[in-house]
């Protein structure tokens, strides 16, 4: 499941000067300087029609992601997947019509328009949204950001530079930001984005992170990239995690490497088996599928699966 998009509503603000008919033909100066200290133009009909038509198009554009948001974090998915899927359909039929216009409000646009047209972009499935999203990652509006990394995470773009992603994901402003940055992140990998060695740096990093989000998927993204040698970091994880979450992926994590990396097997499943009865119990229930997994076992004791994790070389 994908983190939440966080956003803070705001209201779109057309601001708009309307100067009055009966004008002189030539403004006096003071006129003219307090024109341009106010930054205003003069009545312009059309320029006030298609500034009030990119307003609408923006505000419907977010209505509808926030209630795909609310749907998919709320809803029931087997139930609802439907309802999701026709309101993924939406969004991408209409942020596909409206491209050009949503990268131009991302480059230059208003904040609240950027922060919009940053997460609508990743719907298009279009390989022409990853320039502007990963060039948004340095917008100074910081949920622009965090919605440039929820757009990329959506996007899932095989051919992803990622070098964007990890700073963020290590130097993020907010845990909001690493955590969705971490997501985007384990997103492009899966999907066949190339790894660089900076990758598995900010995941051990990850394991450390104040946001239990971004510890999730370190772990999860130190398994994908079979790193062997942070079995240690994240048996501690999941031995001394306070959260079951996190504790979770550890476990999992572990149970990955010890499958696909077979001369880790042993120490994978040692890691394990160190933690049964030492864990809450629905982290313990975690534990032990990931042993069943691993081994293709189903040993009814503690002690039995202990003695097959010694046994293994």
């Amino acid at each position: 499941m994908s983190p939440p998009i966080h956003r803070t509503p705001l209201t779109l603000l057309l601001a708009l000067a309307i100067a009055t008919s009966c004008a002189a033909p030539k403004e006096s100066k003071g006129l003219a300087a307090e024109r341009e200290r106010l930054k205003v133009s003069v009545y312009n009909p059309g320029a006030i029609r298609e500034q009030s038509s990119v307003g609408t198009y923006i505000t419907t554009l977010d209505r509808s992601i926030q209630q795909w948001n609310h749907s998919f974090l709320t809803g029931n998915q087997d139930r609802d997947r439907r309802t999701l899927s026709r309101l993924e359909d939406a969004i991408r039929s209409r942020s596909l019509k409206l491209f050009d216009l949503l990268v131009e409000q991302l480059e230059s646009g208003p904040p609240y328009n950027r922060r919009v047209a940053a997460t609508a972009l990743g719907f298009t499935s279009s390989d022409r949204a990853l320039s502007p999203l990963l060039n948004a990652l340095a917008d100074p509006d910081q949920e622009v950001v965090n919605n440039a990394l929820v757009g990329l995470s959506v996007l899932g773009e095989p051919t992803t530079p990622l070098q964007g992603i990890v700073h963020q994901m290590r130097f993020g402003s907010s845990e909001q930001i690493r955590g969705n940055a971490s997501l985007a992140l384990l997103e492009c990998l899966q999907v066949g984005s190339p790894t660089i060695p900076e990758v598995v740096e900010a995941a051990r990093a990850g394991l450390h992170d104040d946001a239990a989000y971004v510890r999730t998927k370190s772990a999860l993204i130190l398994a994908f990239e079979r790193d062997v040698d942070s079995i240690g970091a994240l048996a501690l994880q999941l031995y001394e995690d306070d959260l079951d979450s996190t504790a979770m992926a550890a476990s999992r994590a572990i149970a990955y490497l010890g499958k696909h990396e077979v001369r880790s097997r042993g120490n994978c499943a040692r890691a394990l088996t160190a933690s049964l009865g030492k864990v809450n119990d629905t982290v313990n229930r975690a534990v032990l599928r990931d042993l069943q997994r691993l081994s293709g076992r189903n040993y009814p004791t503690h002690e039995e699966w202990v003695q097959w994790a010694h046994r293994l070389p």
